[in-house]
């Protein structure tokens, strides 16, 4: 009996606020989520990056959930001072355990402030390169040329050198051709002119560069460089190379390979008994 009479006293004393507090949280989350879904709908319309949208996101959901457990505890008597001091405590606890997902965290906020790529560019860190498929809170996602997923930590790219190929709609090929000593350089320079001139993929008003840039032990190297849209940049490489191959071949302007020439010199040497030759 003395059971059943402490519950009823505690369901007294207490029972309203359990139930108030049950009822805000549940219809504080529910309006938290309502406010998320808001939120996304005018991310959609706006003109910020699509990469900047999850990350608003999940910060957004995250601090109107923490108001509401906020408003919640302190309806059934819980200080909001005791409970920014609780976690606070937690808070510290928690960095000094996860520093390195902390540092990935502010990284993120950098990454998406100042904005060195967006979704859908293609880059290349230290270590990895690959087109950007979303900024996450701790990680970015990469997808490779040979359709790998890699995570790369926002810390990581924060600190090292990024290279975006896809900021600019323009991008040089820069070439060197070998021609072996003995070539017509005036005729070379004709032979690779005439292929930049007639492929329509290269972007003529750019400029075109040309000459001879290096006297090598066995060859002589032209300096080619010209500019193209930056989606054409693998194909017109592949097909300049090819071309140069067979353009060379039909104006008999031969490819040079290491070569080395080897001197024997002839030693006679006579004895008594018989005559030896030497070869050295």
């Amino acid at each position: 009996m003395r059971f059943f009479e402490i519950i009823n006293d505690l369901m007294r004393n207490y029972g309203l606020k359990l139930i108030s507090f049950l009822a805000v949280l549940l219809i504080g989350w529910w309006i938290a989520k309502y406010i998320v879904w808001i939120i996304e709908k005018a991310l959609i319309k706006s003109r910020l990056d699509v990469s900047v949208h999850g990350f608003m996101l999940t910060i957004s959901g995250f601090f109107l959930k923490l108001i509401v457990l906020i408003t919640a505890a302190n309806i059934i008597g819980v200080p909001v001072t005791t409970f920014i001091a609780m976690l606070s405590a937690a808070g510290l606890a928690i960095g000094l355990a996860l520093k390195d997902s902390l540092s990935n965290f502010a990284a993120g906020i950098l990454l998406l402030i100042f904005r060195p790529f967006s979704v859908g560019d293609y880059i290349e860190t230290s270590n990895f390169s690959g087109t950007v498929l979303s900024v996450q809170v701790l990680y970015t996602a990469l997808n490779t040329m040979d359709n790998k997923r890699v995570m790369v930590p926002n810390g990581s790219l924060a600190t090292s050198h990024i290279i975006n190929y896809s900021i600019e709609p323009f991008r040089r090929i820069d070439k060197v051709y070998s021609a072996a000593y003995g070539s017509d350089v005036i005729k070379v320079k004709e032979v690779l002119m005439s292929i930049i001139l007639r492929n329509d993929k290269i972007v003529e008003d750019r400029g075109v560069i040309l000459g001879v840039s290096n006297h090598n032990d066995h060859s002589i190297d032209f300096d080619l460089k010209f500019w193209v849209k930056r989606e054409d940049y693998l194909t017109v490489s592949y097909s300049v190379n090819e071309e140069v191959i067979l353009e060379f071949e039909k104006n008999g302007i031969r490819i040079p390979y290491p070569t080395r020439d080897i001197n024997l010199t002839l030693h006679k040497e006579n004895n008594d008994d018989d005559t030896d030759f030497h070869i050295g």
